[in-house]
């Protein structure tokens, strides 16, 4: 096993990079780090296959410069429009003789439950990214966490299935393999920005993790440990620029340095007279523009982002009420403002923004919320790694007496790799 992983957050603006070594203690440090615009994308989708192969090269070249590293493979993000999610419920039997006397559950008749699961139709142009357990039934008993080694006769599983478009992951791991990488695993962008941000009181309690990227903003609901819903708006910070750029007669480019250097999105927080100056655009001369009048621009587009969310949670989960927190990542909640209109607009103070913990390194860096996917691929892969040499050692140290070691043990092996 190679002693560093290498995290590719495949952004609508950006390309993070970010490289980690693992530590004796199965901890990691983070020592690379890459960050370069991304032209080829839109709403989350490639539509520039060599502009994106170059800009992922440049990405991971500028971390492999940071680290002193050299990288040959990454675990990659994948999010965007193309994502689409369902519910889906799996049974086996696991009767001993004659069908009607109780056995012990074991890890494989649990992996058969969620096999069944993950065998619901799909369209042909869908590939499953992950199947999420969110609680699995024994007999009567309903909402088991972990059923192995209980008795039963019959276990069932509730499970939430996450796909996206074919095309969408065969052209990211096209980009990766040309600019010289292997792409070993997927994970969807919101799932590894929840190892990064969120505690476990959030996970059980109920929490939404907000990721407002530049082209789209991508959603998950999370309930009893496991996600309820995922979603995408298609709409992002993007369009907050080309609002201000519509509404000022500037250029994107102006327009995108206005909203970074004065860009608010909660009036009440703007000093009455605080003005600032653009510059024309065609020889026009410069123009003063009141921070207050740019607020308003931009304050209405993100609170459309935020009630469209709403709406669709509400619709695709009947729920009204949880009791953890609204979590913000991505390069959009770094607007000043955000926690207060985001608090508004649903209605509970239980809002925050989600950065990652300190692991060593460049930590001004990134501790910050557009680093949450990045940093929650190493996360998440590291767990796989972590549940795989148990399960590996167990088996040496027989701890594994049910069945075939080998067989049971590729399919635990399988199911991590489904998980996150």
């Amino acid at each position: 096993m190679s002693d560093i992983i290498v995290g590719l957050d495949v952004g609508y603006s950006f390309i993070r990079t970010v490289i980690g070594e693992f530590t004796d203690n199965n901890g990691i440090q983070i020592i690379g780090l890459g960050k370069t615009p991304s032209p080829g994308l839109r709403n989350g989708t490639i539509v520039n296959i060599e502009s994106t192969m170059q800009v992922i090269k440049k990405s991971i070249e500028q971390a492999e410069m940071d680290s002193g590293c050299e990288v040959q493979s990454c675990i990659y993000s994948i999010g965007g429009v193309q994502i689409k999610s369902w519910d889906s419920s799996g049974m086996v039997q696991v009767a001993g003789s004659k069908g009607i006397t109780p056995r012990e559950i074991t890890e494989q008749d649990m992996a058969g439950a969620i096999d069944v699961a993950r065998s619901l139709p799909i369209p042909p142009d869908r590939q499953i990214l992950h199947v999420i357990p969110r609680y699995y039934s024994v007999d009567k008993q309903e909402h088991v966490k972990n059923p192995k080694d209980m008795l039963g006769v019959k276990l069932e599983v509730e499970t939430h299935v996450i796909t996206s478009s074919c095309t969408s992951v065969k052209n990211v791991q096209n980009c990766i393999s040309r600019a010289g990488y292997r792409a070993e695993h997927m994970m969807l962008k919101t799932l590894a920005a929840t190892k990064a941000v969120m505690t476990k009181d959030e996970l059980e309690l109920g929490s939404i993790l907000i990721d407002m990227g530049g082209g789209t903003t991508d959603v998950l609901v999370l309930l009893h440990g496991a996600p309820i819903c995922s979603l995408s708006i298609p709409v992002g910070s993007s369009y907050i620029t080309n609002d201000i750029a519509y509404v000022k007669a500037i250029s994107t480019e102006t327009a995108e340095k206005t909203k970074l250097r004065y860009g608010c999105c909660w009036e009440p927080l703007l000093d009455e007279s605080e003005e600032f100056v653009i510059p024309g655009l065609g020889g026009r001369g410069p123009e003063s523009v009141s921070r207050h009048e740019l607020c308003q621009i931009i304050q209405a587009r993100v609170e459309e982002i935020f009630n469209m969310i709403r709406s669709e949670i509400v619709s695709q989960t009947k729920l009204t009420h949880l009791s953890g927190n609204v979590v913000l990542t991505g390069g959009g909640a770094q607007l000043l403002g955000i926690l207060e209109l985001a608090q508004k607009v649903f209605k509970t103070t239980a809002v925050r923004i989600g950065k990652p913990n300190n692991y060593g390194g460049k930590v001004d860096v990134y501790r910050t919320p557009e680093y949450a996917t990045a940093i929650g691929l190493l996360l998440g892969d590291m767990e796989t790694r972590h549940r795989i040499d148990t399960k590996r050692n167990n088996k040496y140290n027989g701890g594994d007496s049910h069945g075939s070691k080998t067989s049971v043990l590729g399919k635990i092996g399988d199911i991590f790799k489904e998980f996150f």
